[in-house]
């Protein structure tokens, strides 16, 4: 009988044994399930980041002469937009047949669009102008209009134009 109970003590310390190994191991497992829940938050963060990385090497920098086009393309719709702006005189008279068709977006309308709105032109003129929609034209603003490179191509690589600075003159008292 003595045997009987030293053979319980063993296997009740084998059980006991064998607990703390399998409460060590769900400790590991939940260890190694927050570590992986970790990676997949850090994974997600680097796909999004190479993906804006992507897209800004798909932008294809155009070179000096199509820079020239865009810089005239621009200076001809800002004119128009300018002409309009003065002939509506506070009146909000909108024609819609005047936009164009749609027309893929490459980068010499992004640049446009960039450029126009540095320039103080609205949404909603800069997409009568180019032919494209209001959502359009939000977006291309909101995906490249703070990024740097981006601005330094809309600048011409000077951080503000010219036209961008206000002159103020003093009021003189007299």
């Amino acid at each position: 009988m003595a045997q009987n109970s030293n053979e319980n003590g063993n296997n009740g310390e084998l059980i006991s044994g064998l607990n703390k190994q399998i409460e060590a191991l769900r400790s590991q497992v939940r260890s190694a399930a927050l570590e992986m829940e970790v990676l997949r938050a850090q994974m997600e963060d680097l796909k999004k980041e190479a993906s804006r990385a992507v897209d800004m090497e798909r932008f294809v920098i155009p070179d000096d002469a199509h820079m020239t086009e865009i810089n005239e393309t621009v200076s001809l719709i800002e004119k128009a937009i300018l002409k309009e702006r003065k002939s509506r005189k506070g009146g909000r008279s909108r024609e819609e047949g005047d936009a164009a068709t749609p027309q893929k977006i490459d980068e010499r309308i992004t640049l446009i669009v960039l450029k126009l709105r540095r320039k103080n032109c609205t949404v909603r003129e800069i997409a009568a102008h180019t032919g494209l929609g209001v959502g359009t034209v939000h977006n291309i603003i909101k995906r490249y209009g703070n990024d740097p490179q981006m601005q330094n191509l809309v600048t011409g690589g000077t951080q503000m134009e010219l036209t961008d600075y206000l002159l103020i003159r003093p009021a003189d008292n007299d």
